[in-house]
């Protein structure tokens, strides 16, 4: 018995499904590796930080007190929105040629392009803005004026690197982490031995020359001590940081993964959809997703413009 029009459209609906999910990763995504990935079916998703207890404090023999509160940081609200893109397929294509959906998987495989890009430059776009965009607590991500709490807003971090991306520079960084790698309380936060050196393609031979393992080289010298650099940080190249894409071909960043301050927030992952409108005799189709991406806190990240 032959197809009805229905039947036609829901036949290669989950071959366009496939299509698109097998798309929407076809390379590895970078974000994943540094931002926290939380699912949420609310409209908006809200982090309200508190601190943890400062530090002890010594105490007499039947000594009373002692007690502390914590201290809530600054909140912030992420709003979800919805990204998508259809195509389309007349009845007369597919009445003149059978094949007429078949052919559309690669529009299907598109669907699945397009949709990575977004969510690969939306939360590319966090590191990208974060020299000129405020975060919770008012000052820009990447700022050296930023308030210990909302309470002792006198006393303030500094997670703005100076120059460049070089050894000595990296080095520099390292001191300046150091100093301000600090929790709300003002408790030294203890530094991973792997955190992500972040960067885009344009760094790639700086990086590799900083970071990779020469046993008795230090890199852009002559001398013979060793590369304290090799396996200290886990280098990631993301070619969405990139000029030409938004970004800076200059910048780099420190990032300490496991704080997870940079968050996404998926309401709906991506998915694939059809349906027929008999009206306008057209087949559609859909890739649609929900998601929002942001920081809770500058804590746990260092950039500089490289400038």
């Amino acid at each position: 018995m032959a197809l009805t029009r229905s039947q036609v459209a829901e036949l290669y609906t989950p071959i366009y499904d496939e299509f698109l999910l097998e798309d929407f990763a076809q390379d590895s995504l970078v974000h994943p590796m540094l931002f926290q990935e939380i699912s949420d079916s609310t409209k908006t998703y809200k982090y309200d930080g508190l601190s943890g207890l400062g530090e002890w404090e010594d105490a007499d023999e039947s000594s009373g007190g002692g007690y502390e509160d914590p201290v809530l940081s600054y909140p912030k609200t992420f709003t979800q929105t919805k990204k998508w893109k259809k195509f389309q397929v007349s009845f007369e294509s597919v009445d003149q040629d059978e094949y007429a959906l078949l052919k559309k998987q690669d529009d299907a495989r598109q669907l699945g392009r397009g949709g990575r890009v977004k969510a690969e430059k939306d939360t590319s776009a966090v590191l990208n803005n974060g020299f000129d965009t405020a975060g919770p607590d008012g000052q820009n991500l990447w700022s050296n004026s930023h308030p210990k709490n909302p309470q002792e807003t006198g006393v303030t971090y500094d997670n703005l690197l100076s120059g460049p991306f070089s050894h000595d520079n990296l080095e520099a960084a390292e001191k300046q982490i150091s100093d301000n790698y600090k929790d709300s309380k003002g408790l030294p936060i203890e530094c991973a031995y792997n955190p992500c050196l972040v960067y885009g393609p344009s760094l790639r031979g700086q990086a590799a020359r900083v970071l990779e393992q020469r046993a008795n080289l230090r890199p852009g010298t002559d001398h013979n001590d060793i590369n304290r650099f090799a396996g200290r940080y886990t280098p990631v190249e993301w070619r969405y940081l990139s000029a030409d894409l938004g970004g800076s071909d200059t910048a780099w960043f420190i990032i300490f993964k496991e704080v997870n301050f940079l968050k996404i927030i998926w309401s709906q992952r991506p998915h694939f959809t059809s349906w027929i409108d008999e009206d306008n005799e057209q087949y559609k189709f859909k890739g649609r997703m929900l998601y929002a991406t942001g920081v809770c806190s500058w804590r746990a990240g260092f950039a500089s413009t490289g400038l």
